[in-house]
């Protein structure tokens, strides 16, 4: 039966995606679509989608049809998408729908395993590449030690802004050409489950008796202490391990391990021998895996799990992709082969955090780096409290005080909205942060990138790869210079989102331009190719910006003419697929040695950038100030008690210098008779050894 709060989401959903498609020049339907494939990639769901309405007649008189596509090489998938957009919210999605559209997925698939899309694609297209691509790699049937490059798995996603049938019980996948097909449907309930959840991903509940086990075998660790999670060492059988990998993937994957599986194709040898020669020895050899749940269920006695949720594997991901390739392709039992399992249950509200740090201090033989821990930073806390405190210059329309909405966990913005039970507050929340207004990490990253660090094509790899160069250059950063990320950076980084986000909309307008086309290229090419056009010792007019919130006219004229030579040129890509063209570092370089003359408007209104470089000096002078001042408040405010049993606690780790210890006394005489007060240097040295001292665990 139909709650009010559902009615109202569909009709607040529908109103939301008809102003945003009209801030973004697009339809509705392509509003909905993109901002869908948004949510799903930052739930781990989809990798870097590509939009791409495809729909054709082929042999027997069928359709083959579908709106976008994308690979999962960590669990080596091809994933079809369909936009079943309608504009209406009383739509309901029947299961002979749902089977029609599935049909039309799976027809492009047998015409590229068939090899004949050429018979129905133009030479030029991108799908024609791409499919005779799939149809080639679905036909691998064996492994291949150094790139294993097989698609061994068909994942189909239909998102719509519908609602199921209630007729609709279960969604049958069958195998498909011997892969295994998995079908998704995105309905417009299932996403308002998820918000109302709070959470910003659906658990994934994994029961063992579904995989003919009663149990995994398990010990817990007893351990003294308040803590904010439970550890249990397991032993788990080999076919359980590759039946839920097949049967979630990547999913099961935490984002670290997912991107480390797929950077490289590579199938471990030492593995894959000693399933096939001493599968009773795999429990010696193997270093086994580390997990984390949000919670389990044990049996009766206590001595087996039973079920688990939100299973992720943070070390161990090449072991179970392993596995699953043992039994798939090379036919090998795994009855013999059990693997060891740490797993930790954690009880904390922040679960997201702690399953990172748990990752970023796991003993990993994958050497995840400090940038692909990058989620956690506290550069995101630093971005997030400017976002509160610098309040938008008012735009001519406009009638209320806005400030921007930096989301640096998945989901916040909605979950701040469920938490306020009375429209007026709602209404009030959204007066002070429009949606127009909000800005993801990934959407963070991808604007910084092309506008600041001028990478089109890291732009290009998509958001995971885009994060991980952002996260390098933020972090390296921040050790060195935490001043630098002041008001001045919080408003060039507004100016940068105004100006990635008005070239989307120029593009998506332009007459030039096919919905399905290569924007998501387009775009950081326009604007790094135009800033690095600039006369040296010149900028935009980035205050002018800032004030408006908006690009002025010249500025918009200059994207408007170059945006369209950025497609013809990234369109002459010697027959590789464009998108991929634009990734490599080569296809930048050329551009930006391809002549580009600015117009005399645009120059004229461009500023020295000695202007902008002094505001930022300034800036920097300031926070530095107020840095220093702030900790000699601290120092004192934590009292001498504090200070002289850091002292004792260093003595007795011998971690100490005798110049350290003096310094701490310092701090230590502060409720003494003749305190001793720190000069700002010996403040800045002081907080520097307790730095050292609580990261060697001293904690008082």
């Amino acid at each position: 039966m139909e709650t009010n709060a559902f009615y109202e989401y569909r009709r607040e959903y529908l109103d939301d995606i008809h102003i945003n498609a009209q801030i973004e020049g697009s339809l509705p339907g392509e509003y909905f679509f993109s901002s869908v494939l948004e949510k799903l990639s930052a739930m781990g769901e989809l990798i870097d989608p590509r939009i791409k309405p495809t729909r054709k007649r082929c042999s027997n008189n069928r359709i083959l049809a579908f709106d976008g596509y994308c690979f999962d090489e960590s669990d080596k998938s091809f994933v079809l998408i369909v936009n079943d957009f309608k504009d209406s919210i009383d739509e309901t999605l029947t299961k002979t729908e749902i089977e029609t559209i599935k049909q039309r997925m799976l027809n492009f698939l047998q015409e590229a395993y068939d090899n004949k899309l050429r018979e129905y694609f133009d030479i030029t297209d991108e799908m024609l590449v791409i499919g005779n691509d799939v149809g080639k790699r679905m036909k691998i049937d064996y492994v291949n030690l150094e790139n294993d490059n097989s698609i061994d798995k068909i994942k189909l996603y239909i998102v719509t802004n519908k609602i199921l049938s209630e007729k609709i019980t279960t969604l049958k996948s069958d195998d498909f050409l011997g892969k295994q097909v998995e079908l998704n449907v995105w309905s417009i309930k299932r996403f308002f489950d998820l918000y109302q959840s709070g959470r910003d991903k659906e658990p994934i509940v994994i029961e063992t008796s579904k995989y003919g086990i009663s149990g995994i075998p398990c010990i817990k660790a007893e351990m003294t202490g308040n803590l904010d999670y439970d550890a249990y060492l397991a032993i788990v059988p080999g076919n359980f391990l590759n039946q839920i990998y097949y049967e979630h993937g990547s999913r099961l994957l935490e984002g670290n391990v997912r991107a480390f599986l797929s950077n490289r194709g590579k199938i471990n040898k030492g593995i894959r021998e000693t399933i096939r020669k001493e599968p009773t020895k795999f429990f010696t050899y193997n270093n086994g895996i580390a997990c984390t749940a949000s919670k389990i269920v044990l049996s009766d006695d206590g001595h087996s799990i039973i079920s688990m949720e939100d299973l992720q594997i943070i070390n161990g991901g090449q072991t179970t992709a392993s596995l699953t390739s043992a039994s798939l392709k090379d036919k090998l039992s795994l009855d013999n082969i059990f693997v060891p399992m740490k797993l930790t249950v954690v009880k904390n509200e922040d679960y997201d955090t702690m399953i990172q740090n748990i990752s970023k201090y796991a003993n990993s033989q994958n050497k995840v780096k400090d940038s692909d821990l990058f989620s956690n930073h506290p550069f995101h806390r630093t971005f997030e409290t400017l976002s509160k405190k610098i309040q938008a210059p008012m735009k001519a329309e406009s009638v209320n005080n806005t400030f921007w909405y930096y989301e640096r966990s998945r989901g916040k913005y909605e979950q701040e909205q469920f938490k306020l039970l009375k429209k007026s507050e709602k209404d009030n929340f959204l007066r002070k942060y429009p949606k127009s207004q909000v800005i993801k990490k990934e959407e963070l990253s991808k604007y910084f990138t092309c506008a600041e660090l001028l990478r089109p094509d890291m732009v290009s790899k998509g958001s995971e790869k885009c994060m991980a160069f952002f996260a390098e250059y933020i972090d390296d950063k921040y050790q060195k210079n935490l001043e630098y990320f002041n008001d001045q950076f919080f408003r060039q980084c507004i100016c940068y989102t105004i100006l990635f986000r008005t070239t989307d909309r120029i593009v998506n307008k332009a007459s030039w331009y096919n919905v399905g086309g290569y924007k998501l290229n387009i775009v950081p090419y326009t604007i790094s190719k135009l800033i690095q056009s600039i006369p040296s010792g010149y900028c935009l007019n980035y205050d002018l910006i800032w004030k408006k919130q908006e690009l002025y006219p010249s500025l918009v004229c200059e994207i408007e003419r170059l945006a369209q030579i950025t497609n013809e040129f990234i369109q002459q890509s010697s027959g590789i697929i464009v998108t991929e063209y634009c990734k490599k570092e080569e296809t930048w370089k050329k551009y930006k040695e391809f002549e580009f003359k600015l117009s005399r408007e645009f120059i004229n209104d461009l500023i020295s950038k000695t202007l902008v470089e002094e505001k930022m000096r300034s800036e920097i002078k300031d926070a530095k100030l107020s840095k220093s001042i702030n900790i000699e408040s601290e120092i004192v405010l934590l009292g001498g008690p504090y200070w002289r049993n850091l002292i004792e606690e260093g003595k007795k780790r011998k971690i100490l210098s005798s110049m350290e210890i003096d310094l701490l006394n310092i701090a230590a005489s502060i409720d003494t008779p003749r305190p001793r007060i720190a000069s700002p240097k010996q403040a800045k040295l002081i907080w520097k050894i307790r730095e050292k001292l609580e990261n060697a665990g001293v904690l008082v």
